[in-house]
């Protein structure tokens, strides 16, 4: 049985959100490659050109596509599944009454990504929605947390 906690569920989601860009960003350059473009009548040859390396070049990037789109419904799914298992811990440890360590997770370890692309904490009420409270016990759960950390550090 693999020993998964929260931390460590929230690096892999970031990697595997990192990999799933860049995947992205390669199928875009390699569609760019081979659906049409607009035509250039500066370059245009006399000469013959050689339509028998032209096609296969293309069927190998058709074949560079396809291979990526497995990889990024792979990476996708993955994606899903670890945020379907952080959603269930996170109902399981309020079921079982480790709010605190839940709320304070929330709080300090995960983020969401505004509309202009950048991280920021989770708002109060997003961290009582998900652990089934209101926000103002959530603000007491996070400060019985944070004092039991000091305590234990010192």
């Amino acid at each position: 049985m693999i020993n998964l906690n929260l931390e460590d569920v929230s690096k892999e989601l970031e990697r595997l959100n990192n990999e799933l860009e860049y995947y992205e960003n390669r199928l875009e350059e390699i569609k760019s490659l081979i659906y049409p473009q607009s035509f250039d009548y500066t370059q245009i040859k006399v000469d013959s050109s050689n339509k028998f390396t032209d096609s296969m070049l293309k069927y190998v990037e058709i074949e560079n596509r396809e291979q990526l789109e497995v990889t990024i419904l792979y990476i996708k799914s993955k994606i899903r599944d670890l945020e379907k298992w952080k959603d269930k811990e996170l109902e399981r440890l309020s079921k079982y009454g480790e709010y605190v360590k839940a709320v304070v997770f929330l709080r300090e370890k995960e983020f969401k990504i505004s509309y202009h692309g950048k991280k920021r904490h989770l708002t109060w009420q997003e961290i009582a929605y998900k652990v089934h409270c209101n926000e103002k016990t959530a603000r007491i759960w996070y400060k019985l947390g944070t004092e039991e950390r000091k305590r234990t550090l010192s």
